[in-house]
């Protein structure tokens, strides 16, 4: 008999020590089921005599039917577990109610109250958080019933109070307080500490081998690291982290602490006899072996120091040939360095003085890199170089700079119509397509072209100044710019500039002004912030020159954090004056390929994701199409975060449409150039109102920028236009003004400009 106790109410070793959470429920439902089912019972058995005395009939109906729905809730705890928990939280809110509504004793009837009071213990064991705060929220109805009312409910006129209902009532909660909910918290507890005891004796047993494992790795004579099948670092032993020349090895890349030559493959951790050298040190060379791999598919190499085998081999192999090819040529290309060409055109120039130079950078190579390895970007180099030698005519010198720099120089030919002809036909030269181990790309191309008519220009100051020129082209505009007198100019002023804003960043000179998008009629319903640089002269730096700036000598990261953390404050600062004014922030596009910059938009979505819905990233066309699909990937996951994305400068770019269909866009926004001729052209009349009409087919927020007239304004609300920002409605102006402008309107329902 016993046994059969045991095993209907789940209470065998088995169960006992079971670690299943669905068990451990089951077993408790059922011991607050069938100690219920017997006293309910008792009751009904009592009660039913005296009410059939009565003449009660429906009081037979109802302790009767409790008892049915809790044999229901024990039959359906064995195969639907949901259903049985679900009937008895019911359950206990219907016998609650029951004694509140049918009993007209108003000092027994609160018992029921008292009994519904347990609801939340039982969802709390039962069910999941969500569930028992929504029972404690019901359970204060009752509660105010009682505070505040002095007589009982008497539903439909009829009361199954009976003689012993004062026996029964407190039977009822006296077996519930004082045996179900006890014996259930002492069944969940008896398995957790169980099952605390079997954890405990374990941890001790993994901590052993982890410590045994530990001394093994640690003291073993070779360099051993155990890595990732991505390359990360898990573990370095004492001699490996000696021969690395690193305190602390782990979580690291080995493309981070070591480098193979191009040849290698991507993963060359996983090969055998492969040679590397120290990154903190090119002069010591290693010999890496995959030794074997783990059952979590982890890895486990070792080093050898091979530096001494390779001085000696050098030393065999040294010549005079082997030191001028490593002096003259680039390592990677096998092209002229940028010395050793330079001395080839002085010699070349002693026959002949009129001479065409051009610098030619590639772009996008640091997003290619980023979205593939640095070892597929030795790749594209090296692709690049070599199809480019293969096309270009004998009498054209082609050497390497420096990164993604390479230099032409050819005699300058009186048979040409122009130099300008002459360097397209050099340009077309250009490798179209590169098949790399990656997949084919499309590279880009920008050009600095230097004319020497006479020797009175050398090759260094002609090099300088095709640097200069290149400064001015631009892949998308224009990719061939020529030095032009002023441009050196330019560029001292650039580095002077360059100065100054890496001071201002250190200073926080660097702020924000807000300008608002509003309805038709100015009322506020967003800001646009917009970066200003002030002068001590009182001047600003345009937003345009900082952006150029920071992108072309890479502290765009930098800038585009500053903004970030400027704009989270000005939220806070809203919200602080129960302000709810969302703020958008302009990227320049290449800063989310930025690891820090585009992990601190990953940490306000982490931590602060409050903040998402005051937050949109406006990003404009050209600066997306510029980088193309590392930073299409980024822009999706940033969505996928909760982000809201915007497009902004919609219209003037390569791809508008195109943009629409790759990217997770919330918002666009209609660039101020359609609203010049409003509404006097009516080709820009039927592009803007095509571009609503499209807006509204693909359920985007649509705003119209550069409102300056009432004219544009009327015109515009007539096209079905819903958002407007521009000079007509407010000029950009510091957060202050702007919070002194909403303080002062807040007893309007909207601030309207």
């Amino acid at each position: 008999m016993l046994s059969r106790i045991k095993n209907l109410l789940l209470l065998t070793e088995t169960h006992l020590n079971s670690p299943s959470a669905t068990v451990l429920q089951q077993s408790a439902l059922r011991i607050i089921l069938t100690s219920g089912l017997l006293l309910v019972l008792t009751i009904v058995l009592h009660s039913s005599w005296q009410a059939y005395q009565a003449g009660a009939w429906y009081t037979i109906g109802i302790t009767t039917s409790f008892y049915a729905i809790l044999l229901l809730a024990l039959y359906f705890s064995t195969h639907h577990l949901a259903i049985s928990r679900v009937i008895l939280l019911f359950t206990v809110f219907g016998a609650g109610l029951c004694m509140l509504f049918f009993i007209d004793n108003f000092e027994l009837s609160k018992l029921g109250v008292i009994f519904v009071y347990t609801a939340p213990l039982i969802a709390l064991l039962f069910f999941n958080r969500t569930v028992t705060l929504l029972v404690m929220a019901i359970n204060v109805l009752p509660f105010l019933f009682i505070l505040y009312s002095d007589t009982p409910v008497n539903l439909f006129n009829f009361s199954i109070t009976l003689p012993a209902t004062h026996t029964y009532l407190h039977s009822l909660l006296f077996l519930f307080f004082n045996l179900c909910i006890p014996l259930t918290i002492m069944r969940m507890l008896s398995t957790l500490n169980r099952n605390a005891a079997v954890l405990k004796a374990q941890n001790a047993n993994i901590m052993e081998s982890h410590q045994l494992y530990q001394d093994i790795f640690n003291h073993h004579s070779k360099a051993t690291l155990l890595v990732t099948a991505g390359g990360y670092i898990l573990k370095a032993n004492a001699k490996a982290q000696q021969t690395l020349a690193l305190t602390n090895a782990e979580h690291r890349h080995l493309t981070e602490v070591i480098s193979t030559t191009p040849q290698d493959k991507t993963e060359f951790w996983l090969g055998h006899d492969t040679e590397c050298q120290l990154l903190a040190d090119n002069s010591k060379h290693l010999l890496l072996n995959h030794l074997c791999s783990t059952q979590q598919q982890h890895h486990l190499l070792q080093l050898d120091d091979i530096t001494p085998l390779k001085l000696m081999h050098k030393k065999l192999a040294a010549s005079e040939q082997q030191h001028e090819l490593w002096h003259n040529y680039d390592t990677l290309t096998s092209l002229p360095n940028a010395g050793f060409l330079l001395r080839l055109i002085h010699k070349q120039r002693e026959s002949t003085v009129a001479g065409l130079m051009l610098i030619i950078r590639l772009c996008h190579v640091k997003a290619f890199n980023h979205q593939n390895s640095y070892q597929a970007g030795d790749e594209l180099l090296t692709t690049f170089a070599q199809q480019l030698q293969n096309a270009l005519p004998e009498q054209v010198m082609f050497g390497r700079l420096r990164g993604v720099k390479f230099v032409l120089w050819t005699d300058l030919l009186h048979s040409s119509s122009s130099v300008s002809e002459q360097v397209t036909q050099l340009r077309n030269l250009l490798p179209v397509e590169l098949k790399l181990s990656a997949g084919s790309i499309k590279p880009m191309y920008e050009i600095g072209v230097s004319i020497a008519t006479s020797n009175n220009l050398s090759a260094e100051e002609m090099l300088e100044q095709c640097e200069s020129a290149l400064e001015l082209a631009d892949a998308y505009n224009c990719p061939v710019a020529y030095y032009q007198a002023d441009s050196l100019q330019q560029r001292n002023l650039d580095l002077q500039l360059l100065a100054d804003l890496k001071q201002a960043l250190h200073k926080d000179e660097l702020t924000l002004w807000l300008q608002p998008k509003v309805t038709p009629d100015g009322t506020i319903q967003s800001f646009e912030a917009l970066l200003r640089w002030p002068r001590a002269d009182g001047s600003f730096v345009s937003p345009e020159t900082i952006i150029k700036l920071a992108e072309q000598y890479g502290l765009i990261g930098e800038v585009s954090s500053k903004v970030l953390t400027q704009a989270i404050a000005i939220v806070r600062q809203f919200k602080a004056q129960a302000l709810n004014y969302p703020v958008a922030i302009n990227l320049a596009g290449s800063d989310l390929l930025v690891n820090t910059f585009y992990n601190a938009l990953i940490d306000v979505a982490t931590h602060q994701p409050s903040l998402l819905s005051q937050l949109t990233l406006e990003l404009t066309e050209n600066s997306i199409i510029s980088h193309k699909q590392p930073l299409f990937d980024k822009i999706h996951a940033l969505k996928k975060l909760g982000f809201s994305i915007a497009l902004d400068d919609f219209g003037t770019g390569q791809a508008s449409l195109s943009m629409l269909s790759k990217l997770p866009v919330d918002k666009i926004k209609l660039d101020r150039s359609f609203l010049k001729e409003i509404p006097h052209n009516p080709v820009q009349v039927r592009l803007v109102q095509s571009v609503i009409q499209l807006a509204a087919a693909l359920q985007l927020k649509l705003v119209i920028e550069g409102i300056e007239t009432d004219i544009q304004r009327r015109f515009l609300i007539k096209l079905g236009c819903k958002q407007m920002q521009g000079y007509f409605f407010a000029k950009p102006a510091p957060v202050a003004y702007w919070l002194k402008q909403l303080k002062a309107s807040r007893v309007n329902c909207a601030v309207t400009l």
